[in-house]
């Protein structure tokens, strides 16, 4: 590799740009600045290796936003210009210049350390509840799944001891289909296969129909068992950056250009940890964009639950608009009901559906009988819908007085109306990676954007909205002072 050299000091022409005062302007300075860097790498003016200036000089230089900068950054890097490394900041990628070569990807090798999110699984507590990302058990439908049990003990027992179809149980199948037309998604009991959660759905997605050394597209910031479950298969990782209505097409395009990726993982509804939706106009494009670079995408709708009904005209589900030409669409109740129960579906055409029938029959070899049964009656006799309604309100009710909370104190954050997450930023001013390193130090487990994210320097963290108080807002705030008291030197200055 050539030796590291000095960041240019040269940043940009030397005419300075006012501040973006609205998205479209400064979707232009993203675009400018991936444009001027990309040709830069692309004519050799910068060589392998090369730091180019770190966000907040490069800011400075052209009176900017940090963020604006650190879009164009990520831009770059998700097309195979740029790698980042932690606590420096962005290089010249040693592959950059080859054709057809992914970005730098790491692979997996194990949770990585304490705050990886496995131990966030396990974080419940007084430093740990915001982190979580489950509903609180009296927020869940623990009630309505002892009903279910108690139904389930008084049926005859023989009918529990045979395998069930490799789809899953009849009855379930045919619920879920009813329910998913309700959604405006057309598909047969026959389209259907139940799993052992969305989680489930992922892992059998990923070994039937990707192989070591493919190139898939994941969302950035993404769920991190998607991350996990893909660098565990080996599988190369491109990133595009997810924005208010969904993904970035553009940015998109550019990567199925230069890449060939074979799938785009991401969620329609309510993305983890966003809580952003895909708009109907987007959905319409990504799916063009799809039929023109030939990829198939995974839809997770894990949270699709928690949306009020009368806010699907706000979205789209791909699903509901390709008819499952490209779209596998995976659903999850563990969000909704009970993490423990582990239950979930996913729905794919007839050529998908045989080859994951194919894996199903080698792997777990059907669904859970007693599970799917359990579902069934919380769906067509456990009032599943109403349980549902009270959640989305209650969730509502929270979100909004914890938005109000924080940007009382200063910090940022978009409300969605709906979902289980606040993504939150205390703003730039803030070295965020430094207050998420003091909690952690004081025992408070935070959900930080390094495990949603490949290479963004930790300006967010998802709150979880049933399980954030003053008290965890609090500690957030007394991190902060204690950071802005004890300033540590910029990253990559």
């Amino acid at each position: 590799m050539a030796p590291t050299r000095k960041p240019n000091p040269a940043p940009m022409p030397p005419k300075k740009q006012s501040a973006p005062q609205n998205a479209r302007a400064s979707g232009a300075l993203i675009d400018r600045i991936f444009d001027e860097y990309r040709g830069r790498i692309e004519s050799r003016a910068l060589a392998v290796g090369e730091r180019l200036p770190s966000v907040r000089a490069m800011a400075a230089s052209m009176s900017i936003s940090n963020e604006t900068v650190l879009r164009a950054y990520d831009k770059l890097a998700a097309a195979g210009y740029l790698e980042a490394k932690r606590g420096s900041g962005f290089y010249v990628s040693p592959r950059a210049l080859e054709e057809g070569a992914p970005p730098p990807s790491p692979r997996w090798s194990g949770p990585p350390s304490p705050d990886s999110w496995d131990h966030l699984l396990h974080s419940e507590g007084p430093g740990g509840d915001s982190a979580l990302g489950t509903l609180p058990a009296e927020w869940t439908g623990t009630e309505a799944l002892s009903a279910a049990l108690r139904s389930l003990a008084d049926r005859a027992p023989a009918g529990l001891a045979d395998y069930a179809d490799r789809r899953g149980w009849l009855p379930l199948r045919e619920a879920l289909a009813a329910r998913l037309r309700m959604a405006g998604i057309d598909a047969t009991p026959d389209q259907i296969m139940t799993t052992a959660g969305a989680t489930d759905a992922l892992d059998l997605v990923v070994w039937s129909l990707l192989h070591q050394g493919q190139y898939v597209v994941l969302e950035e910031p993404a769920p991190f068992i998607h991350t996990q479950r893909l660098l565990a298969s080996g599988i190369w990782i491109l990133r595009v950056q997810r924005l208010e209505d969904g993904p970035d097409l553009q940015q998109l395009a550019a990567l199925c250009e230069k890449y060939k990726p074979k799938a785009f993982f991401c969620s329609s509804v309510l993305q983890n940890p966003t809580s952003t939706s895909l708009s109907p106009r987007k959905a319409h494009q990504l799916l063009k964009l799809a039929e023109q670079h030939d990829l198939w995408i995974v839809d997770d709708d894990t949270y699709g639950d928690l949306l009020p009904r009368s806010r699907l005209g706000e979205t789209a589900r791909l699903a509901a608009l390709d008819h499952f030409e490209r779209v596998i669409h995976i659903g999850s109740f563990s969000k909704t009901v009970a993490p423990a129960l582990r239950s979930g579906f996913l729905v794919a055409n007839g050529q998908r559906m045989q080859r994951l029938l194919l894996m199903r029959s080698v792997s777990a070899i059907h669904s859970s009988l007693v599970t799917d049964q359990i579902l069934h009656h919380l769906l067509t006799a456990g009032d599943y819908e109403q349980h549902c309604r009270k959640l989305q309100e209650r969730l509502d009710a929270r979100g909004r007085a914890l938005l109000a909370q924080v940007r009382a104190r200063g910090w940022q954050a978009n409300g969605t109306g709906a979902g289980m997450y606040l993504w939150m930023s205390p703003g730039e001013a803030v070295d965020a990676r430094a207050v998420w390193q003091a909690l952690a130090a004081d025992g408070t487990r935070v959900a930080n954007e390094t495990l949603f994210a490949s290479h963004r320097f930790d300006a967010h963290v998802r709150l979880n909205i049933a399980r954030t108080d003053d008290a965890m807002l609090d500690r957030i705030a007394a991190a902060i002072d204690r950071v802005a008291s004890h300033p540590q030197p910029p990253a990559g200055t």
